[in-house]
Parts: C-alpha cells; sequence; structure tokens
C-alpha cells in the first residue's frame, strides 16, 4: 500500500491490525509512521514514534528527523541525523566488498542523499525563523541538478521527491 501512494490506508490496517496483535507494534510501526511523515500528519507521527521507542528502522529515523525539524530541536535533529549517517555508512561500506556493489549499495547512497538534502533544509528552515534571511519563495536551486544525478529510476527518485514534500510543508507558509 505504501508502494501505491495508499498512505492513509496503511495507516488504517495498521492500526486495526495493532488492535488485535499489540506484540507486533515494534515490526509494524514503521509502516504508519512512514504514511504518516507523508501525508503530513505530524501529530499521528508523533504519536506513533512516541509510542515504540525500540524500533530503529530507516523509516522511523526518518520519521524522527522530520519530527524533531518541525519542532525545531537542533540539538536532537544533530543527534539523530549523525546516528542515521553512522547506520547508511555502515552497510554501505560492506556493500563495497561484494561483487554488484552499486546496486547493492545505491539504497544507501539515495538514503544519505536524503539526510543531506534534509539537513540542508533544516539549516535553511532555521534561518529563516531566526529572521536573518527572508522568507524562500521558490524552490532551492540545486534540487533538480541533485535529482538529475539520480538514477532514472521511480525506485531511486520516488523516497528523494517524497522527504522533498514534507520539507516544503515544514516551511513557514
Amino acid at each position: 500500500m505504501l508502494g501505491l501512494g495508499q498512505l492513509s490506508t496503511v495507516i488504517t490496517q495498521v492500526n486495526g491490525v495493532l488492535a488485535n496483535k499489540e506484540q507486533w507494534k515494534s515490526e509494524l510501526n514503521t509502516y504508519r509512521v512512514e504514511a504518516a511523515w507523508k501525508l503530513g500528519k505530524w501529530d499521528l507521527l508523533e504519536d506513533y514514534l512516541s509510542s515504540d521507542q525500540q524500533s530503529c528502522t530507516w523509516g522511523v529515523r526518518l520519521g524522527q528527523l522530520l519530527l524533531s525539524a518541525k519542532k525545531q530541536d537542533a540539538e536532537s535533529f544533530y543527534e539523530k541525523l549523525k546516528l542515521v549517517r553512522k547506520e547508511q555508512v555502515v552497510p554501505l561500506s560492506a556493500a563495497s566488498y561484494e561483487c554488484g556493489t552499486y546496486q547493492r549499495g545505491y539504497e544507501y547512497i539515495i538514503r544519505l542523499h536524503m539526510l543531506s538534502e534534509l539537513e540542508h533544509a533544516f539549516t535553511e528552515l532555521q534561518e529563516t525563523r531566526a529572521g536573518s534571511t527572508p522568507g524562500l519563495t521558490k524552490l532551492p536551486p540545486h534540487w533538480s541538478d541533485r535529482l538529475e544525478m539520480t538514477q532514472n529510476s521511480f525506485r531511486a527518485k520516488e523516497p528523494i521527491l517524497a522527504v522533498r514534500r514534507a520539507l516544503l510543508s515544514l516551511r513557514p507558509q
């Protein structure tokens, strides 16, 4: 359902399953966390993240970063960012020793790409809110160049675009 863009359905389905099988929360929470940030439902995201402190999947970590950015909690944001980057670099370096390295490691390269854009957007967001720069009225100019450099596939571009949509929803109107 996530792949089909049926984000509200994902939340409904996971909540339904968890009503009967509470012990599955750590495995299923990542799906509703991802759906919540993609929908821009920050209150739900906060609830889902606070209800399950055990999950440490990519989707949960990204949700934590976006929520920290939404709350303008710089200390928490940079602490989590450092941790998430480390978690992505380890499998990337392990993949570099295997055959088919580029394709295997590309998922982690995309994730690092997303983290870089998230960090830049958070910095801009803080500067805008501090009043040191005027409110941003257009997209960051480097976004199109960076997207053009990625593989020309849905699997590579969709996660980047999803994070960008979430970042745009964080900006002051």
